[in-house]
């Protein structure tokens, strides 16, 4: 019996610590995104929620694709309230940009992010 409460309190444990990086805030996947791709955002309220949209353009010399971008509704102190992962839906070729919108929890500001993304073989 003493087996079995012990390995129920493990089994307990890791769900908790697993719960608890689960709730740990994303950031990209990519350190230094900045470098490759600029992102111009601006956020309105339309149909009494908000939604943020902006342009992403490729700054680097070569093609991406596959890009994620993570879109962060932030509190007055800068941290994050809410987050979102999508796709921004084109590949881009170097120097090109890209459109986005994204529907969002109502948040004092917002920031968004490169994710993630594939180089491509194509410029």
């Amino acid at each position: 019996m003493r087996v079995v409460r012990t390995g129920s309190v493990m089994v307990a444990m890791l769900l908790l610590a697993a719960s608890v990086d689960a709730a740990a805030p994303l950031t990209p996947l990519v350190s230094g995104w900045e470098q490759w791709f600029r992102v111009d955002t601006q956020s309105r309220q339309q149909d009494s929620r908000a939604v943020v949209s902006g342009v992403v353009w490729n700054t680097s010399g070569w093609g991406a694709r596959r890009i994620q971008l993570l879109v962060e509704g932030l509190d007055v102190s800068g941290q994050p309230v809410s987050q979102r992962v999508v796709w921004l839906g084109a590949d881009l070729l170097a120097g090109t940009h890209a459109f986005f919108e994204v529907p969002m929890p109502a948040a004092s500001s917002y920031r968004v992010s490169v994710f993630a993304f594939d180089r491509s073989k194509r410029a």
